[in-house]
This record gives C-alpha cells, sequence and structure tokens, in this order.
C-alpha cells in the first residue's frame, strides 16, 4: 500500500519577511501557493497513491478566501478523476467549521470533522483492507492528550492514525511516542511541527514538515511518500516547494571597482529553481573599505529585485551581508544593560500583547503572522537592529 502525506501546507500563508520587491514579483508570489499544492497532486497521480492524507492546517486561516478553496478544490478534484480518495483532519490553525466553505468537499475527500477521534476504513484497489483514525480541532487549540481516546488496532491489513499536535506543548494536543506504539498502528501521520521529524521508525511516527517554507526558518520543507507491506516500511521525503530559502555565497575576488559589482552578483545568483536568497558577500578585500555602507543596503535589495525579476525561475533576494560593509551606528547616551532590561519586560506575553493590541487586531496583520513565534521573532529582531544601529555612550568605567 502507498500513500502520500502531507501536512501544514498553509496555502493561503503569506511568505514572511521579503520586501522591496519589485512588482512582478509581488504579482507572482500569491500564486506559489497553488503550485505546490499543484506539485503535491502531480507526484499523488506519478506514484499512483492508494490515497492522500493532509494532516492538519492545509489552510492557514479558519476562514479562507472564495479563491483560495476554489484552486484548492480544483487539485483535489484532478485526484477524484483518478479514483484516490483523500483524508482530511483539520489543525489549530484551520479548526473545523463547515460554514465557512463556499464549496462541498468532492466526494473522494473524507473529512474528519469532529475532536473525537473517528476510524474510516477503506479498501485499496489491489484489495488491502486499511483504517484510518484521526480527529479535528473546532477551536484554536486543544490541551487535552487526544492518543487515549485512538482505539486499538483493528483487524485490517493496514491500521494508520492522523494526529496534529506537538510532543513538548501544552496548547496543542499534547503527546507521547510510547501512547503511540501501544495501539499498535502500522503509521502515525502527524502534522504541526514544520520541519521534517521522525520520532519512531517501527512504527513509523513522522512530521513530513511544511510542504513550501514561508520563512527563512523553514529551509527544509517536503512531503512523505510511504510504502506499507507485510515485511516492511518504506519512508521517502520528497520536495514540492516552488521556492527555496537559501544562504548563498558571493565571490567578489579580483573585482577592484564598485561597478563591477552588481553584475558580478547578478550573474552568480542564476540558479534552475526558485530561491529567496540571502547573500554573503566575500572576497571583497580589493574594494574599498566603505564600497557597501548600511544606508544603501536597501537601495541594493531593491535594485538586485528588480533586475532579478527579469529571470526565471524566481530569483528573489531578502537580505545581504558584506564581510567588508561598513556599519554607521549612531551612540545613545545609556549603558547596554538598561536597553536589555527594557526589553525583558516585553518577553512577557501579557505586556508584549497588551503594547500591540492594536497592531494585532487589524485583520491584515493577523493574516501576515505566525502568531505561535511573532514575539520571538520581533524581539530577536529588535535585539539585532540595536545592536547593528546603536553604540552604548554609557557604557563606560564610568557609571556615575
Amino acid at each position: 500500500m502507498r500513500f502520500l502525506h502531507s501536512a501544514d501546507l498553509h496555502i493561503d500563508r503569506s511568505f514572511e519577511g521579503l520586501h522591496l520587491l519589485s512588482e512582478k514579483v509581488k504579482a507572482q508570489l500569491p500564486a506559489i501557493n497553488q503550485q505546490v499544492m499543484r506539485h503535491l497532486t502531480d507526484l499523488a497521480l506519478a506514484q499512483e497513491v492508494d490515497f492522500v492524507l493532509l494532516a492538519g492546517d492545509t489552510f492557514h486561516q479558519a476562514r479562507p478566501s472564495l479563491k483560495v478553496q476554489h484552486d484548492f478544490f480544483t487539485e483535489i478534484n484532478r485526484l477524484a478523476a483518478a479514483e484516490i480518495p483523500v483524508y482530511m483532519i483539520f489543525g489549530n490553525h484551520d479548526y473545523y467549521d463547515p460554514q465557512r466553505y463556499w464549496f462541498s468537499f468532492p466526494e473522494n475527500v473524507h473529512l474528519f470533522e469532529s475532536e473525537t477521534v473517528h476510524t474510516i476504513e477503506g479498501v485499496t484497489k489491489q484489495g488491502e483492507t486499511y483504517a484510518i483514525s484521526g480527529f479535528s480541532y473546532q477551536h484554536p487549540w486543544i490541551e487535552t492528550d487526544k492518543v487515549q481516546e485512538f482505539p486499538v488496532r483493528k483487524a485490517v491489513d493496514y491500521h494508520i492514525g492522523m494526529y496534529h499536535g506537538d510532543q513538548t506543548g501544552t496548547r496543542y494536543a499534547p503527546f507521547s511516542t510510547s501512547e503511540m506504539k501501544q495501539k499498535g498502528y502500522d503509521y502515525w501521520a502527524l502534522g504541526h511541527i514544520h520541519v521534517p521529524k521522525t520520532l519512531s521508525d517501527q512504527p513509523p511516527i513522522v512530521y513530513p514538515g511544511t510542504p513550501q517554507g514561508k520563512t527563512k526558518k523553514e529551509t527544509a520543507s517536503g512531503v512523505v511518500l510511504a510504502e506499507l507491506t507485510p515485511q516492511k516500511t518504506t519512508v521517502q521525503r520528497v520536495s514540492v516547494a516552488e521556492l527555496f530559502w537559501e544562504t548563498q555565497h558571493i565571490s567578489l575576488s579580483g573585482i577592484k571597482d564598485a561597478n563591477e559589482v552588481l553584475p558580478t552578483i547578478i550573474q552568480q545568483v542564476q540558479s534552475q529553481k526558485g530561491r529567496l536568497l540571502h547573500l554573503l558577500i566575500e572576497d571583497d578585500q580589493q574594494l574599498p573599505a566603505d564600497w557597501l555602507v548600511d544606508a544603501e543596503r536597501n537601495e541594493w535589495i531593491t535594485y538586485l529585485n528588480e533586475r532579478l525579476s527579469q529571470y526565471e525561475p524566481l530569483q528573489v533576494v531578502y537580505g545581504i551581508t558584506a564581510s567588508h560593509a561598513t556599519t554607521e551606528k549612531f551612540a545613545l547616551a545609556i549603558s547596554e544593560e538598561y536597553v536589555t532590561q527594557n526589553l525583558k519586560l516585553y518577553q512577557t506575553p501579557a505586556v508584549f500583547t497588551e503594547r500591540l493590541a492594536e497592531l494585532l487586531q487589524h485583520p491584515m496583520i493577523q493574516r501576515g503572522i505566525d502568531q505561535e513565534t511573532f514575539q520571538e521573532d520581533v524581539l530577536a529582531q529588535t535585539a539585532t537592529l540595536l545592536q547593528q544601529t546603536f553604540e552604548w555612550a554609557g557604557d563606560s568605567d564610568d557609571h556615575s
């Protein structure tokens, strides 16, 4: 029996951390998610899988737009035409409410609509019997361990569990692998963690990761192609991403004139795959020490993205670091310790949320951020920006 296991598509989530984009790229980015779903469908069809598992957070929003729904159902109908069933649970982002969908789910889609675990049984075209047990979120979080609700292995050829949760958390259906193993299942299809992880080999308890990384932290992405036989289980990770977050080293060895830098970068950035790039510029010793200053960095990113938008596949620059670039810092008559202590105040979730309450209530902001990591990311970027921008004139031996 062969099946495709995917989770955390977040197909209506924007890419985070990208700025200074060309108008052409801005117009192209919304279509990336649809292309990723198409890659996933192409893979399922090419591999002639028995079924597809979508283990939660298929959508980033609890109320996906009409267009997002239409594009998703277009791909699902391709699977329906090939008589490939889809088993779908809903996670903490797309928690289930039937009133939020403008279209009826195709008949080949089997939904787990309740927070109560239930089991769906089926038979493959080769006559193998299987059972799939799972549950869906109906609220933004589930604080209880749901594994105990799963039935013991049924009298079928294969039994699979679908579970959207966090092994170490408390708000997202916490669980333990030892509990899962006691159920006697042949495979556990997990969702929620965006990094590919295998928690157990026997039986496989697997996070596939997100199919398309939407932040620079999500460099590893993909889906799982699994094959179960009575003798063994084969788990293969397959990329279906359209864009890849990468750091590229750019060598300026031999470059002496500033007017040669940009053409050299553009030439080295060319690639056979779409990428979101942080450029690390090296070997610039023969250029003047001030060939790139921080005040010009955004101009460089804007220019490069305009030029690179002329090429295929898509190449987008979101950051530049140069080994000899100068940093113009401003002096502040306070100590770094004072700044650090003030930043610690915002580590308290209640304080952070209160100070940004008006901003966080805006619908566009809510759709564009990852609420689980937003506070951590903002504080980390703030600390980095302060270090890069200011010198602490208060840091001296005389603190009187």
